[in-house]
């Protein structure tokens, strides 16, 4: 509500945190999520989408909820472990290790 109510929108800001701090994760790490991978940003999605029924699982209490909420649990689990294992961006270290604003 903080980004939407400034006028960004908070999709693109969360994926230009991303871009920023993975430019400088390069200047100390040999590898680098893909953040820009259609894949992962829809693996992101499908998380979020994941915890807003989650939420109405647990409003729905019950055993039917709980139920629900197992569900739930293992379909976040699935679509983390994709995330997890998907390929990463390989890169050069630079011989002189220090951190700079990349932004």
């Amino acid at each position: 509500m903080l980004h939407e109510s400034m006028g960004l929108d908070s999709t693109t800001y969360d994926f230009e945190v991303f871009r920023i701090t993975t430019e400088i994760t390069k200047q100390v790490f040999p590898i680098a999520l893909d953040t820009d991978n259609p894949a992962f940003r829809a693996g992101l999605r499908r998380l979020f989408e994941i915890d807003m029924a989650m939420e109405a699982a647990k409003a729905r209490g019950g055993l039917i909820g709980k139920l629900q909420q197992g569900w739930h649990a293992a379909r976040a689990a699935a679509t983390f472990a994709r995330l997890y294992f998907m390929p990463v961006i390989a890169q050069e270290i630079s011989r002189e290790v220090r951190l700079a604003p990349s932004w």
